[in-house]
């Protein structure tokens, strides 16, 4: 979930925006290596109109491609600070590349709550919930 909130003393809000419903998942493996992935509500059952390959997609479809967001990297934890540092080195927007992105992590229950770093407001954060292995 994906929530924003517009000065300091307001309530957090689910966005309204593109980022409304965002579904995704985000990975830590324990080691320094990380994966996040996040989409669009209902991304994955979108009919794409092209059906020949890449060089057929139309203009929708690459609207449509354009709302999936990942990068992977390594990461690096403050805790005394609270305070994680993505270090991303692959993403599909290409002006990420060789970027850090430092977020402030909370742990609440099952649920990992990451605020980009920014003196900006609009201010946004992404709670991800811990699924339970089924294996």
């Amino acid at each position: 979930m994906v929530e924003t909130r517009a000065d300091s003393t307001s309530l957090w809000e689910p966005r309204q925006d593109h980022y409304k419903n965002r579904k995704g998942f985000i990975i830590y493996d324990g080691k320094g290596g990380m994966g996040v992935h996040h989409v669009t509500e209902n991304y994955d059952k979108y009919e794409f109109v092209g059906r020949g390959g890449l060089d057929s997609l139309t203009r929708k479809d690459l609207i449509h491609l354009a709302d999936n967001f990942v990068y992977f990297g390594k990461y690096k934890i403050n805790d005394s600070l609270k305070i994680i540092a993505h270090y991303i080195e692959s993403v599909n927007f290409q002006n990420m590349w060789g970027k850090v992105a430092k977020r402030n992590y909370l742990f609440s229950g099952d649920t990992l709550i990451l605020n980009p770093i920014t003196n900006k407001y609009p201010k946004t954060r992404l709670k991800w919930v811990k699924l339970n292995d089924k294996n």
